[in-house]
């Protein structure tokens, strides 16, 4: 058998992240990279809702056409 064919397969399959560390710096980057593109879509929504609300109560916009 050849060692670095060996080498080669065992880091393919079992030692996938041989040098990651969870730390702060990376708990924090997760998170962030998980978390902070909802929290931008929720501010994002509810500020065009309030900003929409408000025209309406100035009179300002009409809603469009609504079943209910």
């Amino acid at each position: 058998e050849d060692p670095a064919l060996v080498r080669w397969a065992y880091a393919r399959t079992q030692n996938v992240y041989p040098t990651f560390r969870p730390t702060p710096k990376t708990s924090f980057l997760g998170a962030l990279f998980a978390i902070g593109p909802i929290l931008f879509w929720v501010a994002a929504f509810k500020a065009d809702r309030d900003r929409k609300e408000r025209l309406i109560q100035e009179g300002k916009y009409k809603r469009p056409f609504s079943v209910f």
